[in-house]
C-alpha cells in the first residue's frame, strides 16, 4: 500500500470538539511520525532516544495521550550538539509524502515548520531539543496503533526511547520548579492507566527524581557526559510538591489540542497527589540529596552509581 493521507483521514483523526487548532495540531501528530520514522530508517535515531510527552503519546498512550508538540530526544554514544545537528541536517527542505520540512534557529533553539495542503498560513512548529544522554539505558518501542497509521503505507519502527521512570522523574522535576499542566496531565494519565501504572517502579522514580533534581541545581560531570546546572537552585519538600494545585498557578492552555477532553485542574492535582504520595516515603541518602547541597555530591555520586542498567561511568563522576 502507498501513502494515502486525504483531508478526511486528517479529519478523523482530530478529536471531536478540537477546533481549528486541534486540526492543524492533528496534521503536526501525523507529519512527526513521518519524520521519526525517516530518521530512524536514515539512521540519525542512532544515538537519540524520544523522550517527553511526545514519546508518552506516540509510544504509550496513543490516542488517550494529549498532543505534545515539541520533540525532546536524549543523546547516547553522542555529542547532544552534533546528534542535533545531523537531526536538522536531514530535516531541513525535506519532503515526505504530503508534507515539506523547514527548520529555524533562534538564539541557539531549533524548531521545525511543517508545510502541507492541509493548512494554510500554518502557525504550530515543534521545538527540538537535545539533551545529554539518559541515565538508564533507553528501551526501544512501537507506536501505539491509531487508524491513521494504516495510511502512512509501511510498518511505524520501533525507536530508541527514554524509560518511562526517567521520563517520569524528569517531569517530577520540572514541578518541582514550576506548575505545568502538560505535566501535570501526563504524569495523572501515565499513573491512572491500568496497564502501565502497575509497571512503574516507583522507588526508582523516588530516587531518579531527588537526583536530577540535585543536578538541575549543581550540576555533574562523567567522562562522557555533562549535565549542565540549568535551573536556580531547587530544593524537594514533598509536602510542598504534593500540595493542592488550584488553577491560579498554571494555564489549562498548556495541555495542548490534543487533550479532549481536558482534565480540570482539581482533577488532575487530586489524581497526582494521590498517585505519587511514594514520594514522601524518603530513605535517608534520599532525604539529604533533597536538600540540594553542593556538600552531598559524594552521596549523590554514590546513589547515581547504583542505579540500574546506568549508561555512564561511575568512576567517572564528579
Amino acid at each position: 500500500m502507498s501513502m494515502n493521507i486525504q483531508i478526511g483521514h486528517i479529519a478523523r483523526h482530530t478529536p471531536r470538539g478540537a477546533g481549528a487548532q486541534g486540526r492543524e495540531a492533528a496534521v503536526v501528530d501525523v507529519a512527526q511520525d513521518l519524520l521519526l520514522a525517516h530518521m530512524h530508517e536514515a539512521g540519525i535515531l542512532g544515538n537519540l532516544a524520544i523522550k517527553g510527552g511526545t514519546a508518552i503519546r506516540k509510544l504509550y498512550a496513543g490516542n488517550e495521550g494529549r498532543f505534545s508538540l515539541d520533540l525532546d530526544f536524549a543523546a547516547f554514544g553522542a555529542d547532544p550538539a552534533d546528534a542535533g545537528e545531523l537531526f536538522v541536517m536531514e530535516a531541513d527542505g525535506l519532503s515526505i509524502g504530503p508534507f515539506t520540512y523547514g527548520v529555524a534557529e533562534r538564539r541557539g533553539k531549533w524548531s521545525i515548520s511543517f508545510d502541507s495542503p492541509f493548512v494554510e498560513n500554518a502557525t504550530l512548529a515543534s521545538k527540538l531539543d537535545f539533551s545529554p544522554q539518559p541515565w538508564l539505558a533507553p528501551a526501544t518501542k512501537g507506536w501505539v496503533p491509531m487508524p491513521i497509521h494504516v495510511q502512512y503505507g509501511f510498518a511505524l519502527p520501533e525507536v530508541p526511547t527514554v524509560r518511562i521512570e526517567e521520563n517520569i522523574a524528569e517531569k517530577v522535576a520540572r514541578l518541582n520548579r514550576t506548575t505545568t499542566a502538560r505535566d501535570m496531565y501526563d504524569l495523572r494519565w501515565i499513573m491512572t492507566n491500568p496497564a502501565l501504572a502497575p509497571t512503574i517502579d516507583k522507588a526508582l522514580v523516588r530516587r531518579l527524581a531527588v537526583l536530577k533534581i540535585w543536578v538541575d541545581t549543581n550540576g555533574m560531570h562523567a567522562s562522557n557526559a555533562f549535565w549542565k546546572p540549568s535551573h536556580q537552585g531547587s530544593v524537594f519538600d514533598p509536602a510542598h510538591w504534593l500540595r493542592e494545585r488550584d488553577e491560579s498557578e498554571f494555564d489549562p492552555e498548556d495541555i495542548g489540542a490534543l487533550a479532549v477532553p481536558r482534565p480540570s485542574a482539581k482533577e488532575m492535582s487530586d489524581a497526582v497527589r494521590e498517585r505519587f504520595a511514594f514520594l514522601a516515603d524518603l530513605d535517608a541518602d534520599e532525604l539529604e540529596i533533597a536538600q540540594s547541597d553542593p556538600r552531598s555530591r559524594s552521596v549523590v555520586i554514590k546513589a547515581m552509581s547504583s542505579l540500574p542498567n546506568k549508561t555512564f561511568n561511575a568512576e567517572t563522576l564528579f
